[in-house]
């Protein structure tokens, strides 16, 4: 099950796609219709990242990967998103729970 928000982390960029929740996920055919890549994966709140390969019948079915990201590596990839942004002072962007973390990345779309 995913927590929600959760974001999209592209294995070939460093931009974020941040998503609210499952409504958004189920009706927004960019995000559960597109075909991912192998190393493109969903993190959601906790920090488990699903494998959004699977597809059924043409809509992408999140899978439980196995992998756990911890806070310290979702900050680097929002620092990442943040300057490709155009950010200033990115090196001073800080959250406390996972789920600030993408309240932040929510924030610079």
């Amino acid at each position: 099950m995913i927590n929600w928000p959760a974001v999209i982390k592209h294995s070939d960029d460093a931009e974020l796609i941040h998503v609210r929740g499952q409504a958004q996920w189920d009706d927004d055919a960019d995000l559960n219709s597109f075909d991912y890549n192998e190393a493109d994966y969903l993190i959601d709140s906790s920090g488990y990242a699903f494998d959004i390969t699977n597809k059924v019948e043409g809509i992408v079915r999140p899978r439980a990967s196995g992998l756990v990201i911890d806070l310290k590596s979702i900050l680097g990839l929002v620092k990442a998103h943040a300057a490709q942004s155009g950010s200033c002072c990115v090196a001073k962007l800080y959250a406390p729970t996972i789920e600030e973390a993408y309240k932040i990345v929510e924030s610079l779309d």
